[in-house]
């Protein structure tokens, strides 16, 4: 049974039974509509690989539609995204490709599940907002936004929305809606807790309870007392039980300080307490998994309540790298020869943490490389070395070169650096790959992510999310849905602690690093951080920066310089002939006494490669990368010095910056 469905170009396939047995890949197929995992009955087309569930196929979508969710213009149903990549809707906010209902004058966007949400959708107006509501009764979906109330994800329904906000706002659970208006104090009895839609403002030295989590959302507050709480710890259940603890938690209904025993931090708020353990612990750590999985160590971590004191030489956080007093909970490795430990709020951060992901235990050597079939070897040094191999990721076989001269224009098709021995390359094209790119893990672990990467090639420029730079060529990315982190090769290298010849001391990766770069001066978050109280900080573009680079005009290397000196006329660019702020790095020639900006030297896209081509938004025709332009023209936008690296467009003679190429004329008519 054919059926001809207007967002494909060839017939679909009656399959009556998909299952996961049936797949290829690990992370299984989704259907082209809904983008929901493909079980089931279904319709295919196995060439393109392109998937619907019976149920998206057989929907009776109108072409066009007035929908309550965007009043002031009807939605067209298209086949895929209007726009160049994926879509988001414009009521859950998921990411997506597929099927959508748009709005070309608005921008407005929305999935076919979201279109499809029935009800009569009354406005109701709520006290605590500005604009009427409207209940949605059952949603199969996550919304990606947080509710007002209490802060928490939208993972299910009945919930509240607000059709006139935007951004992600105007989102209520039901039952933060129903919340009563005023009760009982537990601290005071005399006085009645309100229920307020902000913490009111304290100043900033304040060291409350609502100030130490920064609390945003509603909260019951006294303001006799100066005495306040979340909703959600004024409202639980008076005995609960845990599928972590084999005792029942009771509720102490007063406010108190305390150490919590799960995870060692202080609390000043009602606790959980179980009474045969003799353990008081905040309400959040009770739902504590005893086993996690995180990026940054090899095996899984367990949850303990305490561990021996000679269990470990040191007693330090892995992540944080402080101490961890093993008198309360930590996750630790149970790996007799690991000597990990992490404090509990260190290893569930969300930065580092999924606790929806459940990795399946591998053994070190399933993530194998992407070389498909080795040609010819031979033996060197006793090792058999593999020097004809077919990569996946190349038409060609591709032949080892151990030694010889190497022409300084070849860069390496994985990484994007400058290509050297020992290398393959491909006989019939300008094809080339380290050894060690092309022998790089299908999966790995990188600490700077919370899920397993992939290793793909593309040959369009992607965007690096540790360093900030875009890049072509192999990367490592996210491939769980709604997950869109990138990483270059480069910066996968990068293991959590670095030593840097910038610095004397051991760096430590940071997720949430407050201050700037060391190297460029750039605020940032993802970063490598000194722990011993120097304040050094070095994010992913400035570490991955080569230690020696060449400049055209130059015959020696130049040096990647960190200190300055006290010569205050070297603070300009030999090359762009701008000041340079001292604070920052520079690359030096001390033969010729050069000095110059790292941008002047590298380009603004050190890692694209020569004569690859770039469409930009604001210009008709394929621009190519030109690197070491000797006749030194100037942009045709900025009117700088275009010495390093710019954009060339063939038809029309232009030549400019990378970053000018926004401020181009608009020639396309957009």
């Amino acid at each position: 049974m054919d059926l001809n469905h207007f967002s494909h170009d060839h017939p679909l396939v009656f399959i009556q039974e998909w299952s996961r047995a049936s797949e290829e890949e690990e992370e299984g197929v989704c259907c082209f509509a809904c983008e929901e995992r493909v079980e089931g009955p279904c319709y295919c087309c196995s060439g393109c690989k392109f998937f619907l569930h019976k149920t998206c196929a057989e929907l009776e979508l109108s072409p066009e539609v007035s929908h309550p969710f965007h009043p002031p213009h009807p939605l067209i149903l298209l086949p895929k995204s209007p726009y160049s990549g994926s879509y988001s809707c414009d009521f859950c906010w998921g990411s997506f490709s597929g099927l959508v209902y748009h709005c070309a004058s608005c921008q407005f966007d929305l999935d076919i599940n979201c279109a499809s949400i029935a009800g009569n959708f009354d406005k109701v107006e709520y006290p605590f907002h500005e604009h009427p509501l409207i209940l949605i009764e059952k949603h199969n979906r996550i919304i990606r936004c947080d509710c007002l109330g209490c802060m928490k994800e939208i993972s299910s329904s009945p919930f509240y929305k607000c059709l006139d906000c935007k951004n992600r706002k105007g989102y209520l659970h039901k039952e933060c809606a129903e919340l009563p208006l005023e009760i009982n104090n537990f601290h005071d009895r005399r006085h009645p807790l309100t229920l307020l839609q902000n913490p009111p403002i304290h100043l900033d030295s304040c060291s409350c309870y609502l100030c130490k989590i920064k609390w945003k959302g509603f909260v019951y507050y006294c303001n006799v007392c100066e005495f306040g709480l979340r909703p959600e710890d004024v409202s639980p259940l008076p005995e609960i039980t845990t599928v972590n603890h084999e005792h029942p938690w009771t509720l102490l209904s007063r406010p108190m300080s305390f150490i919590c025993d799960f995870c060692g931090t202080d609390g000043d708020r009602i606790p959980y307490l179980c009474t045969t353990c003799n353990f008081i612990v905040h309400k959040s750590c009770i739902s504590l998994p005893r086993v996690i999985t995180i990026m940054r160590h090899h095996h899984r971590l367990s949850h303990s309540y305490s561990l021996p004191e000679n269990q470990f030489e040191k007693w330090e956080c892995k992540i944080c790298h402080k101490k961890v007093n093993t008198g309360y909970g930590s996750y630790y490795c149970p790996d007799s020869e690991c000597n990990y430990i992490a404090h509990v709020n260190c290893a569930t951060d969300r930065s580092i943490w999924d606790p929806k992901f459940n990795e399946d235990e591998r053994s070190e050597g399933e993530s194998i490389n992407w070389i498909t079939d080795v040609i010819q070897t031979k033996c060197l040094k006793g090792d058999e070395i593999a020097t004809e191999i077919k990569h996946a990721f190349h038409d060609h076989n591709l032949t080892l070169t151990f030694s010889g001269e190497v022409k300084d224009d070849i860069n390496c098709d994985g990484c994007m650096r400058p290509i050297s021995t020992p290398f393959y390359g491909c006989e019939q094209c300008r094809f080339s790959l380290h050894r060690n790119c092309a022998e790089l893990p299908r999966e790995k672990r990188h600490p700077s992510h919370k899920h397993l990467l992939a290793l793909t090639k593309n040959d369009e420029s992607l965007y690096c999310y540790a360093c900030d730079r875009f890049h072509q060529g192999f990367n490592y990315e996210c491939n769980k849905r709604d997950c869109s982190f990138k990483i270059d090769i480069q910066c996968s290298l990068l293991s959590d602690t670095f030593r840097h010849p910038s610095h004397e001391h051991l760096l430590f990766l940071d997720h949430n690093c407050n201050g700037n770069c060391s190297g460029c001066n750039e605020g940032i978050s993802l970063a490598y951080k000194c722990m011993q109280g120097c304040e050094f900080i070095l994010e992913f573009r400035c570490l991955t920066l080569p230690q020696i680079a060449w400049y055209k005009y130059d015959n020696h290397p130049l040096t990647l310089t960190y200190d300055e000196g006290s010569d205050p006329y070297q603070f300009y660019c030999d090359i762009c002939e701008e000041e340079r702020d001292p604070n920052e790095w520079f690359y030096y020639c001390a033969d010729c006494d050069n000095a110059a900006h790292p941008e002047c030297i590298l380009g603004d896209l050190p890692f694209i490669k020569l004569g690859r081509t770039w469409k930009a938004y604001r210009h008709p025709h394929l621009l190519t990368f030109v690197k070491n332009i000797w006749n030194c023209p100037r942009c045709n936008v900025c009117k700088k010095l275009c010495n390093g690296q710019a954009l060339q467009c063939p038809e029309c003679n232009l030549i400019f910056h990378w970053k000018c190429q926004w401020d181009l004329p608009n020639l396309n008519g957009v």
